[in-house]
Order: C-alpha cells, then sequence, then structure tokens
C-alpha cells in the first residue's frame, strides 16, 4: 500500500475517516498541550507562592529569634529537604554572601553582583529560574528582604522544582501512552460516522442499480437519514418518477404515432393499388393523384406539428420580440370569418388594443389559431364563438368560447394529452396534437391554458400571459 493510497483513499468514506481521524487528533493535542502548558504554569506559580510564603514566615523568625536561632531553623530546613533540594544563602544590606546551607551541590550556582540594586529597584521579591549543568532539574529562586532591629539583609531561597518535573513527566508519560489508543478510538469513531453519514447515499446507490436491472418501480425510503440526505433521496425519487413519466409518454407516443401514420399510409397503398390494378381514364388518375396528396399533406401536417411540438417543449423557441397581441388576435379572428361563415357560426371579438407581450409571433398565431379552428370546429351550424380579454394584475387573458358540442368531465383532464381525442371528436378530422401544441406554446411564453366545459353548453379556453410593459 503506497502513501498515496493511504492519505487519499479510493472510497468517500476512506477519505472521510481519514479527515475526520486527523482533525480529532490534532484538536485532542492541542486540548492536550493546553492543559499540559496551564498545568506547568499552575504548578510553577505554587511553587512562587510557596516562596512567597517562606520568605514571610522566615523574616517573622528573624525578628522573633535573631539571628542564631533563625541561622539554626534554616539548617534544620536544609537537612529535612536535602541539600540537593533546597539552598538558603544570606546576604548583607549591600550584597555581600555572609552565609550559606550548600555543603557543594550548589557550588556552580554565583551569586548576582548586582543584588542590592535589583532588590532596591523591587524590594518585595525577586523570582527565576536557574538551570545547573550538575542538577537534572532545573531550580527556582527567590530573593526577599528580611529585617530586625539590628538591620535588614536579603535572604536567598532555591528549591529543585524536582516535583514539578515528576508530575509533568507522568502527565507526558500518560499522554503518550494514551496516544496511540485515543487515534485508534478516533479512527473507528469516524469510520462509524463516515459510514452512518453514507447510508442514505448508499440507499439511493442501491436503488440506482435495482433501477438500471429493470426494477423501474422502485424507490429510495425516507428514512430520516438527515435533511441533506432526505433531500437527496426526495429529489432522486421525483426524477425517477419524471422519467418513468416519460418512458411511459414515449411509449404512448410511439404508439399512437405507429396508430396514426398507420391508416394515412395504408389508403396511400391502397390508392396506389387502385392505380395499378386496371386502366383508368384520365380524371380517375387525376383523381387518384389528388387523394394520395391530401393523405401525404395529412402525413406531413402531422410530422411538422410534432415537431414544433417537441421544440417547444423542449424550450427552443428563438426570436422573441415584443408583439402586439392585440392585432395578432385580431388578424386571427379575421382570417378564421370565412370558415365561420362557411360554417354557419358567428365568430365575435372584443378585444382591448395595444395589448403588447414578449414572444414568438409565428407560435402564438399557432395557439390563437389552434384554439379557434377547434372553437368552429365542434360548434354546430347557428352556433357562436366569441373571443374578449381580460387584464388581471400583470397578466393578460385571452378568453375563447364557444357554444359547441361541450367536453365531458371524463374526458377534461385528458384533452391537452398528445393524440388525446374524445369519443365525441372522432368523427371530426384531426391529429390530437392540437391543444397539446397550444399548452406547450403558452408554457413556452411563462403563460397557461385553462378551460372550462359542460357537455351541450360549449366550452371556454383561457389563456394566461405575462403582459410587457412598453412605454
Amino acid at each position: 500500500m503506497t502513501l498515496a493510497m493511504i492519505f487519499r483513499p479510493a472510497s468517500l468514506a476512506g477519505r472521510l475517516t481519514l479527515w475526520y481521524t486527523l482533525i480529532s487528533t490534532a484538536l485532542f493535542l492541542v486540548a492536550i498541550a493546553t492543559v499540559y502548558f496551564l498545568t506547568a504554569a499552575v504548578l510553577l506559580n505554587q511553587v512562587d507562592e510557596d516562596l512567597e510564603e517562606d520568605i514571610e514566615e522566615f523574616n517573622l523568625s528573624f525578628r522573633r529569634e535573631g539571628m542564631v536561632g533563625f541561622w539554626q531553623e534554616l539548617q534544620q530546613e536544609a537537612q529535612a529537604d536535602g541539600s540537593e533540594q533546597v539552598l538558603f544563602r544570606l546576604y548583607a544590606a549591600d550584597g555581600s554572601l555572609l552565609r550559606e546551607t550548600d555543603d557543594g551541590t550548589w557550588s556552580e550556582y554565583a551569586s548576582p553582583d548586582d543584588l542590592a540594586e535589583t532588590l532596591q529597584l523591587n524590594p518585595e521579591t525577586l523570582l527565576s529560574t536557574i538551570h545547573l549543568q550538575d542538577h537534572e532539574f532545573p531550580a527556582r529562586t527567590i530573593y526577599g528582604l528580611i529585617s530586625n532591629d539590628s538591620g535588614d539583609m536579603i535572604l536567598q531561597i532555591t528549591e529543585s522544582l524536582e516535583e514539578r518535573a515528576d508530575v509533568l513527566e507522568i502527565f507526558r508519560l500518560t499522554f503518550m501512552l494514551s496516544l496511540p489508543f485515543l487515534v485508534l478510538l478516533s479512527l473507528a469513531s469516524s469510520w462509524l460516522m463516515a459510514r452512518k453519514s453514507l447510508s442514505g447515499v448508499q440507499l439511493v446507490t442501491n436503488t440506482a442499480i435495482d433501477i438500471s436491472n429493470g426494477a423501474l418501480s422502485e424507490r429510495v425510503s425516507l428514512n430520516d437519514q438527515g435533511t441533506e440526505i432526505d433531500r437527496l433521496a426526495a429529489t432522486f425519487n421525483s426524477m425517477l418518477d419524471k422519467i418513468q413519466l416519460l418512458i411511459r409518454g414515449m411509449r404512448e407516443v410511439n404508439d399512437n404515432i405507429a396508430h396514426d401514420l398507420k391508416s394515412p399510409l395504408a389508403r396511400i397503398r391502397g390508392l396506389a393499388e387502385t392505380t395499378l390494378s386496371g386502366e383508368h381514364d384520365a380524371s380517375e388518375y387525376r383523381q387518384l393523384a389528388e387523394s394520395t396528396i391530401e393523405e401525404c399533406d395529412q402525413l406531413l401536417h402531422l410530422v411538422d406539428t410534432m415537431l414544433d411540438l417537441a421544440e417547444t417543449e423542449a424550450g427552443l423557441i428563438h426570436n422573441m420580440e415584443t408583439v402586439n397581441f392585440s392585432e395578432l388576435i385580431n388578424d386571427a379572428v379575421e382570417l378564421y370569418q370565412a370558415l365561420a361563415a362557411e360554417s354557419k357560426i358567428e365568430l365575435e371579438s372584443r378585444i382591448q388594443p395595444q395589448i403588447f407581450i414578449n414572444g414568438n409571433k409565428q407560435f402564438l398565431q399557432r395557439l390563437i389559431g389552434n384554439l379557434l379552428d377547434n372553437a368552429i370546429k365542434y360548434t354546430a351550424p347557428g352556433g357562436r364563438v366569441t373571443v374578449n380579454d381580460e387584464v388581471v394584475g400583470n397578466d393578460v387573458l385571452v378568453k375563447i368560447a364557444d357554444t359547441g358540442m361541450g367536453i365531458s368531465s371524463v374526458d377534461l383532464p385528458n384533452i391537452f394529452e398528445r393524440f388525446y381525442r374524445c369519443d365525441m371528436s372522432r368523427s371530426k378530422p384531426g391529429t390530437g396534437l392540437g391543444l397539446c401544441l397550444a399548452l406547450a406554446i403558452a408554457k413556452a411564453h411563462w403563460g397557461n391554458i385553462s378551460v372550462k366545459s359542460q357537455i351541450t353548453q360549449g366550452s371556454q379556453f383561457t389563456v394566461i400571459l405575462p403582459l410587457m410593459k412598453v412605454n
């Protein structure tokens, strides 16, 4: 195993485990180092406090017992603690050494030359740490003024920091022994945390594998894995629902295309067979050719409509511009007046002037044209088709109503689906794509279409599109 594999594992769980372990170990080291230095500072401060208390106590003893009794007490202290652990020196007020308890252990520790001047600047105490070659441990020294009726003197107390060093050594040894176990514990807990954190991702992965093996109905179960994982699972399930819906729609489209192409192709084949089946005069050949062209035109119209629908649903409408929607609707109504008159239907229009929207003029013409064509197609002679508009907030609502056959409540939810045709409309020519294309165009222009209808009472289609403000 190379260093690259150790410090950069292939799996995300391994990487998370490594990072969790490194971070937790680093935090542990920082915490231990902080505790260590605080402990060392507290122990040193405790030594200083003890030395300062000793200066005060010996000052009282010096006043009470005089030089002889005071010095005997210092010698007893030195013998009790050990000459290698403590040193007492007594100086005159000018800094000259008078007496000391050193038996040679502290011989390399020379007295400072400017002791008297230093204490004059700091008459209370003077603390310092010393390091001697012959001593394994450092020592802490304090200089303090003591006085009685005979005058002032300077007392030096030097105490070995062996006890403090022993405590810190135990601390370091404990830390070094516990560090491997703490790292292993951190590694184990980090691995569990990483596996727990990624368990939701593994669920998504397992579901994706099952789906790739053909189980299209499988979904990720939401087990309160955490907000992020639950959101991932919900998004994944939503994506699967859309994909399954798309696949179902593609199957239906393929079935419908096959059905709608089969009939005109069969008719074209029949016309061709009729043409080849015997001798015909020129008028009969002309009629057969016209029928063939008509069937081909119907096929081309179906293919063009499907291409327009695919382009619109994919959001590929280009050439967006400012369109005078009022003029566009009036032009469409005028264009369909001849068809309405031929069907003996009254076509009325009440459109407000100067209504502008942002869109593709050609597709918007298809939208209005499809709705007008349907309204006229499914309205009986003597009926009426009305077109009016209404501005509501920042939207324009174009309402196309007819007095035709209406749509049943069973068919109403499905009329915008591809190739869907109501039972009552199957006798009319058409492909079943007009309303689907109209809705796709409306949505591509950030709008929508709603419908209200009752059997024998007619229908009302409402196109909702956002207005454009024109200065």
